[in-house]
């Protein structure tokens, strides 16, 4: 993988952060980091992106996020823990993020069996939580094996928010959790797609760390409570005030039809309801 060395400033962090709190839940010993490939648009493969996302598994929760969500949150502790530094250096790659991503996802937190969705947008009334207990009825078939990343895989198949999914799990790494929301088999998933292809998470890398600390970050506002079809119709409904705000813009009219006429477009969200 990659890596470029960005020097990130933390003066305007610094003056922010005291309305936010990071707290401290857990520690970790395994982090696993993922290729998430999404389309923005269904059955448009050339709308597909790429994103890094990470799963950081710890002794008691799992947290899964995207990279610039972990970097923001580095920095946020850096910047309150340290002693006030004016820049630091961060080992990087050259990632980006979305509004389809802009989320973290607790496992088993606030309790055992709990999954627990919170985002850190603001439209809607957000940020938003959702808390479900899943049950995603795995189907193992154990005829079905594949070498990724040099260890032995088996494949399973459920049905999960309107989607069918493939996913090959390593039993050699006996962690039941994966990319997303998705867990629940003896293996860590190394590799997950829904049938179209539109949603595919592959293993990418793994680091073992010594006790590495999972925050959970906490907004300057109270947390939204819904359903997670509630959460897909707000993702939709956040589209209004972008559209609203190209409207309102002047200049190259031409630049600001496509950009609302993809805007417009963009309605492959991850579940469907």
């Amino acid at each position: 993988m990659k890596k470029t060395f960005y020097l990130l400033f933390l003066l305007c962090a610094i003056g922010t952060t005291s309305a936010q709190e990071l707290k401290k839940i857990d520690d970790c010993s395994m982090v696993f980091i993922y290729n998430y490939q999404m389309c923005d648009e269904h059955k448009n493969p050339e709308s597909a992106r790429n994103f890094e996302m990470m799963l950081e598994v710890g002794n008691h929760y799992s947290k899964f996020c995207n990279l610039v969500s972990w970097f923001d949150d580095s920095l946020n502790v850096a910047t309150i823990n340290g002693p006030s530094p004016a820049m630091i250096y961060i080992d990087a790659s050259n990632i980006s993020s979305h509004t389809f991503c802009a989320y973290y996802i607790f496992k088993n937190y606030p309790a055992s069996g709990k999954t627990s969705f919170f985002d850190d947008l603001a439209f809607g009334g957000g940020p938003h939580r959702v808390e479900e207990k899943l049950n995603f009825n795995w189907k193992i078939d154990n005829n079905a094996t594949a070498i990724i990343l040099g260890m032995n895989c088996k494949k399973a198949t459920c049905h999960f928010a309107g989607r069918d999914y493939e996913a090959w799990f390593a039993p050699e790494i006996p962690i039941s959790d994966g990319p997303y929301k998705f867990s629940g088999l003896p293996g860590l998933i190394v590799k997950l797609q829904d049938s179209d292809k539109e949603h595919v998470f592959e293993l990418q890398e793994i680091k073992k760390v010594n006790n590495k600390p999972m925050y959970l970050y906490i907004p300057d506002r109270t947390y939204v409570k819904t359903t997670a079809k509630g959460y897909t119709k707000a993702l939709e409904a956040s589209k209004i005030p972008l559209i609203e705000q190209f409207n309102s813009m002047t200049g190259d009219q031409e630049m600001i039809i496509r950009s609302i006429a993809k805007i417009k477009k963009r309605n492959n969200f991850i579940e469907r309801y």
